[in-house]
């Protein structure tokens, strides 16, 4: 009897056990490779350095008179007929990275009621706390108290607390927007736009003409 046929037989199927033992090989590597390599993705996400910012309170503010902040008056100089208005923002400073970072410093700018932006000096709302450097642990929040000072335009105003907090808000829109930038470590940037909704800020109430006799 002729048996080669089933020697035959058995030789293909070796050879596709073999073939198959081998794709089986390569995708379990292929697999191990996939995981590392999310593995990897992943946590380098999470370590990438990421900050994100979240206003606390709506924007206030009113015009601070020389004896009041001896030294907002120095760096801004104002000339005769102008002042220093002072507003005051709080903001959180996210950390959503899974290692540490650092604020450095900050630029602040707000969109006056003309349409200006306005550059502000940036300060810590208590005037003898340093600002910055800020560490911030990973995955956690910063708070930032901050005292934004500008020049008003040349002008008269009702020199008491009311009249100075209406002119602070006359300068500024309805809606507030701001810009942030804040430095973090190895000089890189974090950007935000905010809108804050003015609700903070007094206005000059504007009264209605009386009728005509």
């Amino acid at each position: 009897m002729d048996f080669s046929h089933l020697f035959e037989t058995d030789r293909e199927m070796a050879v596709d056990m073999a073939m198959a033992r081998e794709y089986a090989s390569l995708g379990g590597s292929a697999l191990a490779l996939a995981s590392t390599m999310y593995f990897w993705l992943v946590r380098a996400n999470r370590e990438r350095a990421q900050l994100t910012v979240h206003p606390i309170k709506d924007i206030c503010g009113r015009v601070v008179l020389h004896q009041e902040c001896l030294s907002v008056y120095h760096r801004l100089l104002p000339a005769d007929k102008r002042y220093c208005v002072m507003y005051w923002l709080h903001l959180a400073v996210v950390n959503n990275s899974s290692l540490p970072n650092a604020l450095l410093g900050a630029r602040i700018s707000l969109q006056l009621g003309n349409g200006e932006w306005r550059e502000m000096d940036v300060q810590h709302e208590a005037p003898d706390t340093e600002l910055f450097p800020v560490n911030i642990d990973p995955l956690t929040t910063c708070s930032l108290k901050l005292a934004l000072a500008t020049i008003t335009p040349d002008c008269e105003f009702q020199n008491d607390f009311a009249g100075r907090e209406a002119l602070a808000g006359d300068m500024l829109p309805r809606q507030v927007p701001i810009r942030i930038e804040l430095q973090g470590l190895q000089d890189r940037i974090y950007k935000a736009e905010l809108l804050d909704s003015g609700n903070g800020l007094s206005r000059t109430v504007v009264q209605p003409r009386a009728a005509a006799a």
